[in-house]
C-alpha cells in the first residue's frame, strides 16, 4: 500500500480539530501575560496530532468490525472501499500509539514529568474511544481529549514549571472558547447517523435524546464559544480583539440553519459535520488573529 493510503487512513482533514485547542491556549496564555515557548507549543501540536490519528485509525477500525461504516454510510472508507485491510489498519493504529507515547515522553522529558498523567489519560480515551462513543459517551470522551487535557497539557509544556499552577485556572478559561465547536461535530455526525448507528446496534447521544433535544444541543454548541469569548473579555481574560471571533457568527447562523431542516429534509445534514468543523477552524484562527492581533497593536502603540 502507498504511503498516500496511509496518510489519508488518518483522516488529516480532521486534524484542525486538535492543533487549534493548543493554538488558542497557547494564544490565550500570551495575552494574559505569561512567557510562552512557540517552538515547545509547535512540539506540543505534533503530540496531539499524532494521538489525534492514532485514534482516528483505530476507530475507523472497530466502526468497520461493528458495521458502523458501510458502503451507505457517509465519513471514512478507507476499509469499506478495501484501501487497507482491517489488519492493516489495526497495526497501522498500534504503531501511531508507540509512537505518539514515546514523542509524549520526550515533551515530558523537555518540559514537565507532570504531563504524563496528562498524556496517560489522555492516551487511554482516545485508545477506548469507539468503546465510549457506542454506549453513548463520545461527547464527554471528546470533552475532555479535545478540551480540558488539551489546555492543561498545553500550558504545561510552554510554560515554565514555576508558573504553570497559577496558569491552570487562566487555561481552563480557554476551553470554551473552542470545544463545543468541536463537539458539534461530533454531534452533527452522530445525528445524521442515527439509522445507520441503529443498525448496528449502537448507541450515541442522539439517538437517547431524539432528534429535537440533539438540535437545540448543536444550537448551543455552535454558539456558545461566542458568547463565552464576550464573557472572557468582559472578566478580562481575553483582550478586547478577542471579539473578532464574532465575524464567525454567519457560519454558526448557517449551520444552525442547516440543522433545523430536520427531519423535513433528512439529507440536508450530510455534510453539516464537515461544515460544523470549518466553523471551528476558521472561529479559532479569527479568535487567534484577535488575540496576537490585539497584543501586537498594545506592545506597539501602547
Amino acid at each position: 500500500m502507498s504511503a498516500r493510503t496511509y496518510f489519508i487512513a488518518t483522516r488529516p482533514w480532521s486534524f484542525p480539530v486538535s492543533v487549534m485547542p493548543v493554538l488558542v491556549t497557547t494564544a490565550g496564555l500570551f495575552s494574559m501575560g505569561y512567557t510562552v515557548s512557540w517552538c515547545m507549543a509547535l512540539w506540543a501540536i505534533i503530540g496531539i496530532v499524532l494521538f489525534h490519528a492514532a485514534g482516528n485509525t483505530l476507530s475507523d477500525y472497530y466502526d468497520f468490525r461493528h458495521g458502523v461504516d458501510a458502503s451507505d454510510t457517509y465519513g471514512a472508507q478507507t476499509l469499506v472501499e478495501g484501501q487497507l485491510t482491517a489488519g492493516q489498519m489495526k497495526r497501522f493504529a498500534y504503531v501511531l500509539f508507540a509512537v505518539s507515547v514515546l514523542n509524549g515522553l520526550a515533551i515530558a522529558w523537555a518540559s514537565s514529568w507532570s504531563l504524563l498523567w496528562i498524556g496517560v489519560v489522555g492516551g487511554l480515551l482516545a485508545f477506548f474511544y469507539s468503546v465510549l462513543k457506542f454506549r453513548a459517551l463520545g461527547d464527554v470522551d471528546i470533552f475532555f481529549n479535545f478540551g480540558v487535557l488539551p489546555a492543561l497539557g498545553t500550558a504545561m509544556v510552554v510554560l515554565p514549571d514555576a508558573s504553570f499552577r497559577a496558569s491552570c485556572s487562566d487555561a481552563l478559561w480557554m476551553v470554551l472558547a473552542f470545544i463545543p465547536i468541536t463537539n458539534a461535530v461530533l454531534h452533527a455526525n452522530n445525528t445524521r447517523d442515527v439509522a445507520t448507528d441503529t443498525r448496528a446496534r449502537i448507541h450515541t447521544l442522539p439517538m437517547l435524546i431524539g432528534q429535537k433535544a440533539s438540535q437545540v444541543i448543536y444550537y448551543v454548541e455552535v454558539l456558545l464559544p461566542c458568547v463565552w469569548v464576550i464573557v472572557c473579555v468582559l472578566a478580562g481574560k481575553l483582550p478586547l480583539g478577542a471579539l473578532l471571533i464574532l465575524l464567525s457568527l454567519p457560519m454558526a447562523w448557517r449551520n444552525c440553519r442547516t440543522m433545523a431542516r430536520l427531519p423535513k429534509d433528512k439529507d440536508a445534514i450530510n455534510r453539516l459535520d464537515e461544515q460544523t468543523a470549518q466553523q471551528q477552524l476558521v472561529s479559532s484562527l479569527l479568535l487567534i488573529a484577535g488575540i496576537m492581533g490585539w497584543v501586537a497593536c498594545s506592545r506597539l502603540f501602547g
